[in-house]
């Protein structure tokens, strides 16, 4: 008897399995209970999709896009909530925690102040955001907070200052609110769920809901219920093991077509509008209409330098997002760049040629199988046979590298530059009439657009053309980096004080004491972000050859005030002309600076009077 009773139970096991899916606790109506969760439209949240793909989910938790938003727990919060004001905008915000809870005291009215408690978390890379809850009758909205921690640097930042916008003395100036902005692309099945979209009176109420906080599975592959439903049976699984087809497959990106691919990606890394433009009513109650696998084209327009701006807002407010040659220059923009470029428009590149979304370090998730030049020469085999027959510089250096030349770092965000997705090659006409920085000279930081042009007609030929003026109206012959540190628009000078201190950067010792004189100038810039780009650079400097600046650098703050900072730049040039020189090369000639490690100031001055043809103010 007793081999049929282990047989019968063999039999029944199955059957037992069975019952247990069918008639046990439903995890996706658990979850659904929580506050801020839904589980419409067929979503079901990463926890479900956790039972058959554990090493899938366990690469995305590794992930930024995981944690990109949360609710404020002790292990989550970075920023320091320790009581210690931090100056903002001439008054103070104090972070402080009490009994589990994270607050801030923030300016109120009639000189007052208040206190908020944080209710959401945003960010966990480069920096995080803290947003409040505020009721508002029937409803309520997640107000952005002043200040931000910049996981980096390890301090409190204003949040005005990490924006290419002039000083502002408006603690307030970015208060955002996340239920109609930040909740569409930070979060996996946003639903604002604005109180009425046709009533003005109701237009800051909001009772939203998400699928998941955070960028999670469903984000890319899809809402997962039919899915799971379908692979809950165990015979539906063994069918799909032995190469039978089984309905309801999530969306794999990687199996998509070109256009459908990239939408995956662009739906949140392409700033968008609805299309067509009266779908933003459903966009602010029941969320975006793109599911993966659609053609993204079918549900929003790509904003470009080009989209007119309607309502009371700057009307230049799109078009200073990019280059004047439409080129993206803001990051969020990265869809817009791969389809102006030739290797999407004549090849067959998709996000996915590159980047790995389960595989790779989280920073920059590049795929892991094909490092350095391989990611282009993957597709390029031709230029990897006979590397610097085609870059004409040694192979190690940076000239080697195709993404310094054809990716080049002029994108702005999240208080960093970044590569650009508009994958073309460098052209020094072009870009000096455009305004958009030039690769070459922004690893010679020493050099000008007339050398560069000059470079490209020797080496690559006479398609290329020697620039006769530049758009910002300095001196062609001047240095590049120099020009544009002072006669740039924000977004150029920000490039440049980034570049010169980069590790890619190289240049003459000529060039020295000049660039650390420029870089000092900088640090008094009217734009908070190009003085702590410049600090940081000039501090880079300081590293690989050493002045004696680096204790004056320590003690500047670049969020202090105007006076402050004047005393900051004259110190660090009297420092350069002084006991500096005596351990820096002799100033070579071009640059702005007599022998005697003086910067000529009234030359310098000129260029950044140009700065008033050039005033822009852009958020992200």
């Amino acid at each position: 008897m007793r081999p049929l009773v282990v047989i019968a139970l063999s039999l029944a096991a199955p059957l037992f399995v069975c019952l247990a899916l069918g008639f046990g606790n439903d995890p996706i109506a658990l979850q659904s209970s929580r506050p801020w969760l839904h589980r419409e439209g067929g979503f079901v949240g990463a926890e479900n999709c956790r039972a058959c793909h554990l090493d899938h989910y366990a690469s995305w938790r590794a992930t930024f896009h995981a944690t990109m938003t949360q609710l404020p727990q002790p292990e989550v919060v970075r920023g320091h909530f320790d009581g210690i004001a931090v100056p903002c905008d001439g008054g103070a915000v104090v972070p402080l925690a009490r009994a589990g809870r994270f607050l801030m005291v923030v300016p109120a009215a009639a000189g007052k102040t208040r206190e908020a408690e944080v209710a959401l978390v945003v960010g966990s890379r480069r920096y995080q955001q803290y947003f409040e809850r505020q009721v508002r009758g029937d409803g309520s909205a997640l107000i952005r907070l002043p200040i931000l921690w910049h996981i980096l640097a390890q301090r409190w930042l204003p949040l005005d200052t990490v924006f290419l916008e002039p000083d502002r003395d408006e603690v307030d100036s970015h208060a955002a609110t996340w239920n109609d902005s930040c909740i569409l692309c930070h979060n996996t099945g946003p639903e604002p769920r604005l109180a009425d979209p046709r009533d003005p009176v109701s237009a800051s109420r909001f009772d939203s809901r998400v699928a998941e906080l955070g960028i999670a599975c469903e984000s890319c592959h899809g809402p997962a219920a039919e899915h799971g439903r379908v692979r809950r049976d165990p015979l539906a699984r063994y069918r799909e093991h032995l190469g039978v087809s089984v309905a309801a497959a999530a969306v794999l990106p990687t199996h998509l077509e070109q256009e459908r691919a990239i939408g995956v990606c662009g739906q949140c890394h392409g700033a968008r509008l609805p299309q067509p433009l009266h779908r933003i009513r459903a966009w602010l109650t029941t969320g975006p209409t793109y599911r993966p696998g659609d053609l993204l084209s079918e549900h929003v327009t790509p904003i470009t330098a080009a989209t007119p701006v309607l309502g009371n807002t700057d009307p230049a407010a799109f078009a200073l997002r990019f280059w004047s040659d439409g080129t993206p220059r803001l990051t969020a923009y990265e869809y817009q760049g791969i389809k102006q470029s030739a290797c999407y428009l004549r090849g067959a590149m998709t996000c996915s040629s590159c980047h790995s979304m389960h595989a790779g370090d989280p920073r920059g998730q590049m795929r892991p199988d094909i490092q350095g030049n391989a990611t282009c020469t993957q597709c390029h085999e031709q230029i990897a046979r006979d590397l610097t027959g085609h870059t004409h510089h040694v192979e190690s250096s940076a000239g080697s590298s195709c993404v310094e030349c054809h990716m080049p770092r002029i994108v702005y965000g999240v208080t960093e530059l970044h590569r650009s997705h508009r994958i073309d090659s460098p052209d020094a006409e072009r870009e000096a009439l455009s305004g958009r920085p030039h690769a070459c000279t922004l690893c010679h930081v020493d050099r000008s657009p007339l050398w560069a042009g000059e470079q490209l007609r020797t080496l690559w030929g006479d398609r290329f053309r020697v620039p006769a003026a530049r758009r910002d109206r300095a001196p062609i012959d001047l240095p590049d980096a120099i020009a544009s540190l002072h006669a740039g628009d924000a977004a150029a000078r920000a490039v440049y004080a980034a570049a010169i201190g980069r590790p890619t950067a190289t240049f003459a010792e000529g060039a020295a004491a000049p660039l650390r004189a420029h870089l000092a100038v900088a640090m008094g810039d009217g734009y908070p972000m190009v003085r702590w780009l410049a600090q940081r650079s000039l501090a880079s400097l300081e590293e690989r050859r050493p002045s004696g600046l680096s204790p004056l650098l320590a003690g500047i703050d670049h969020t202090s005030g105007e006076g402050s900072r004047r005393l900051a730049v004259e110190g660090l040039l009297d420092f350069l002309a002084t006991d500096g020189k005596n351990r820096m090369p002799v100033p070579m000639v071009g640059m702005l600076m007599n022998g005697d490690c003086r910067l000529q100031l009234g030359l310098v001055i000129r260029l950044t009077n140009l700065q008033s043809r050039n005033l822009i103010s852009i958020g992200e």
